[in-house]
């Protein structure tokens, strides 16, 4: 007989979803594990690669359908969903009627970012650890709200991580870089530029990889590695970070470093104007909108991060929070 965890996380990746929602989903676990409560999961193939290069194991079902898809449930697959204290679910695609089902087996948490739609009415607790959550018009009254950074879902190889001081700039698309800005940016990096490293992510193939790696080969300014085991050290030692405005800009403003996105999806676009707005880096905008003279001058112009405007440890708060309230 299957063994019933405490929590089960229901979410999914892929090259046009991208990592994140699993990237979040994993922080969390570690915070959840971190007060002895046991987790297990529900996703699809792309997220079970990504959980299983992180370490997790037997803890994982992977369902070749899609994870949302209405007629799956969890009690179905391993009788956890009348059994477990909560549900978390992280998807734009659980749809109300989804969220319901699961609703009447056990306390469910969605995890947003966007508010598309009033998702707080349809889950017992919301979590969003944007630093524009407080401004998205999510109601009282409906879900209980777990709003702000204070919440950000950081994987534990950050929670007590200090920065170092580096010379290269640490450049990071995103875990599938759906719009392959990757590419541009070994076109872009030619001589004179300051030294970077292209870090690619775990959906991004080997071979796309190895192209940009001898693309990037004529000028030694910069060098590209795909989905290294090590980098939240790297990112800690690096003299500064460019990536989209999603998880990985909170890593990168936890360790307070000089700050610069772009985004590459919707959800992203509010997230980049309130670093902007609060001063915590240089926000380029969505891609396409601007080019290598305007990334250069941005570049020239980072400033250090004066504070720590995220908490490095939000996962386990989270966790907290979620488990009081699923009590």
């Amino acid at each position: 007989m299957e063994s019933i965890a405490d929590v089960l996380i229901i979410t999914h990746a892929g090259p046009t979803v991208g990592g994140g929602h699993v990237s979040r989903c994993f922080a969390l676990a570690e915070g959840f594990a971190s007060l002895g409560v046991t987790v297990k999961w529900l996703v699809n193939e792309y997220a079970g690669g990504m959980l299983a290069g992180r370490g997790v194991n037997e803890e994982y079902v992977v369902v070749e359908d899609n994870p949302f898809a209405e007629h799956i449930q969890p009690s179905a697959r391993y009788q956890a969903g009348a059994k477990s204290r909560i549900c978390v679910v992280d998807s734009y695609e659980a749809s109300p009627r989804f969220l319901a089902g699961v609703r009447a087996t056990c306390k469910t948490a969605l995890i947003d970012d966007c508010r598309t739609r009033p998702a707080e009415q349809d889950c017992d607790i919301l979590l969003n650890y944007n630093l524009n959550a407080t401004s998205l018009g999510y109601e009282t009254g409906c879900a209980k709200l777990l709003l702000g950074p204070e919440y950000a879902l950081l994987r534990s190889d950050f929670w007590e991580l200090a920065p170092g001081d580096g010379e290269r700039i640490l450049i990071i698309p995103g875990a599938s870089d759906p719009l392959n800005t990757g590419a541009q940016f070994a076109a872009w990096w030619g001589e004179g530029w300051p030294k970077a490293e292209l870090v690619l992510g775990p959906l991004v193939s080997s071979s796309v990889a190895e192209n940009l790696g001898g693309a990037a080969g004529p000028f030694r300014n910069l060098s590209v590695a795909r989905d290294p085991a090590d980098l939240p050290g790297r990112m800690a030692g690096a003299r500064a970070v460019l990536c989209t405005s999603s998880v990985i800009s909170y890593e990168a403003l936890s360790l307070c470093k000089p700050l610069a996105v772009f985004q590459t999806a919707e959800n992203q676009i509010g997230i980049g104007r309130e670093i902007a707005r609060l001063g915590l880096g240089v926000n380029l905008g969505p891609w396409g909108d601007w080019g290598a003279s305007e990334l250069r001058q941005a570049l020239e112009n980072l400033s250090p991060v004066q504070k720590q405007a995220v908490n490095p440890r939000g996962a386990v708060h989270a966790a907290k929070a979620l488990l009081k309230e699923s009590a």
